[in-house]
């Protein structure tokens, strides 16, 4: 097994080396100038090789020095993540949630003030997003994730199936109930994003239709702006229920095909296990649970 340098010693030329400065390390640290000094002539005595060089009112890194430097800030960012997975925050009054910007305008965001309602004491921040989430760079205290639920490394607990449903604003179809055959010559608006592509064929396939491309009139590649375009009459579209419930609760979307199919992905709760432990993150839990369809 190769030898390995104190872990204490990386550290300080982590700091170190990232400063410039034996005195910013050491602040940064709290130990004395001497001790940064002493670390880094053990690490350079262990390698056999300086680290910096000492100049008169500054430091510099060596070639050396610089090519380490890159190995042990990666090696430290990837044991703090590591450690950042059975780690709760420590921030008790601060709530992160991540999630997809659908999810946060249409479904999450007009509920949110129930939850703070019942926490006061709690600061929330939404936080809309495509990326994956750096639980420990981002303070992130729980994700809300579109998919298969595989999520390796973290905890993941189902919260919402969905389905999709064709909808569309009064004004495009009147009081007429209209039937599959009448699909293929209405304008449609579709989703071309990836969660979409497939249910879009298999919604075609369990009507026995084939919707033909010139009566695609609009296309987006987001699930908010989709919603938007329907709000504003531009077509009929198949749908996540979840983002139009409550419009068509309101009566500003109808139905006007009394059809619905699974999605292909559905909604769950993501976090380290840690996170799951904080009171933050319980009281969220338990509120958002209560908030979904039950299944």
């Amino acid at each position: 097994m190769q030898a390995m340098p104190s872990l204490r010693g990386l550290q300080v030329f982590r700091y170190a080396a990232r400063e410039l400065s034996f005195k910013a390390a050491a602040e940064a640290l709290n130990i004395s100038n001497a001790a940064v000094s002493t670390h880094i002539r053990g690490l350079e005595d262990f390698l056999g090789f300086k680290l910096f060089e000492r100049l008169t009112r500054e430091v510099k890194l060596t070639s050396e020095g610089s090519r380490l430097s890159g190995f042990v800030e990666t090696g430290f960012q990837e044991l703090e993540r590591g450690i950042a997975q059975f780690t709760p925050n420590s921030d008790p009054k601060n709530l992160k949630v991540s999630t997809l910007p659908s999810f946060a305008n249409r479904w999450l965001m007009p509920k949110i003030s129930q939850f703070q309602e019942k926490h006061p004491e709690l600061k929330i921040s939404i936080m809309p997003g495509f990326s994956l989430v750096d639980f420990q760079g981002d303070g992130v205290d729980l994700a809300i994730r579109y998919g298969r639920g595989n999520y390796p490394g973290l905890e993941t607990r189902f919260l919402m199936a969905e389905s999709l449903v064709v909808v569309c604003h009064p004004s495009l179809v009147g009081n007429r109930r209209i039937t599959a055959a009448d699909l293929a010559h209405l304008p449609w608006l579709i989703d071309e994003s990836i969660d979409m592509h497939g249910s879009w064929l298999e919604f075609q396939k369990a009507l026995g239709i084939d919707i033909p491309d010139p009566a695609v009139k609009l296309s987006v590649n987001e699930a908010s702006a989709q919603v938007e375009a329907v709000l504003a009459g531009r077509g009929i579209s198949l749908v996540r229920l979840s983002l139009v419930a409550d419009m068509l609760e309101s009566g500003l979307l109808i139905r006007p095909l009394d059809f619905s199919m699974p999605a292909e992905f559905h909604y769950y709760l993501v976090a380290p296990e840690a996170k799951f432990r904080t009171d933050k993150v319980r009281a969220f839990v338990s509120w958002i649970s209560n908030r979904v369809p039950r299944q």
